[in-house]
């Protein structure tokens, strides 16, 4: 896969499998959302490139030694996550990878998944996770895969419809009206095909090799 050259690891789950791990060591910049600056040194011993929050969970000590790249926002009205994002377009960094945005707490799990949707109005965002990869689409969209892939689709608007190609279980003009209800299909070949307007959809495809 491809993989950006900005990295946003959040206070999560740290990444335990080849992919994301891989592309954190790729990355030519990792920023860090607050107290995942520390499990990334005492994981990898990388660096971040900045540390980015409240600084609630970052510890006295890394605050010293990261002082020239830590960058403090007390504002409670977004996460951690979605400040990281905001001084990652600042920098003109819009093509953005995220990893630990899973795990630990289901609240976060669920609010940072569907900040991807959000992200996609202004970047050009994903996320790994231990089990696959989480794409948010604005408009119809083909996709690559292989054979037996577990495909799961998620709609954030309720109203719209959604037609598929390249699914065991088609989707033809289906509404979403739940999350549940376009979950656990799975790719016939080598590529699928999403065709929708309004959306925006969120996208799971998990990784070859790894149980369904």
């Amino acid at each position: 896969m491809r993989f950006p050259h900005t990295v946003i690891l959040a206070n999560g789950a740290f990444p335990a499998t080849a992919l994301p791990l891989e592309a954190l060591r790729r990355a030519r910049r990792i920023v860090c959302c607050d107290g995942a600056a520390a499990t990334l040194l005492a994981e990898t011993g990388l660096e971040p490139t900045l540390v980015v929050g409240d600084l609630d969970s970052l510890p006295d000590a890394l605050r010293e030694r990261f002082a020239d790249r830590v960058i403090r926002v007390d504002e409670q009205e977004t996460n951690d996550l979605a400040k990281a994002f905001r001084v990652c377009l600042e920098r003109r960094w819009a093509d953005v990878l995220f990893l630990g945005i899973t795990g630990k707490r289901e609240d976060h799990t669920l609010g940072n998944l569907s900040l991807l949707v959000d992200f996609a109005q202004d970047g050009v965002v994903s996320a790994l996770t231990d089990y696959g990869i989480f794409t948010p689409v604005l408009r119809s969209t083909q996709f690559a895969s292989f054979p037996g892939q577990q495909v799961s689709v998620f709609s954030f608007d309720p109203e719209v419809t959604v037609y598929s190609e390249g699914l065991k279980y088609p989707v033809d003009q289906v509404r979403f009206t739940r999350w549940w209800r376009a979950t656990l299909n799975e790719a016939t070949g080598y590529g699928f095909k999403l065709v929708f307007d309004g959306g925006p959809l969120l996208v799971f495809q998990t990784y070859e090799g790894r149980p369904a």
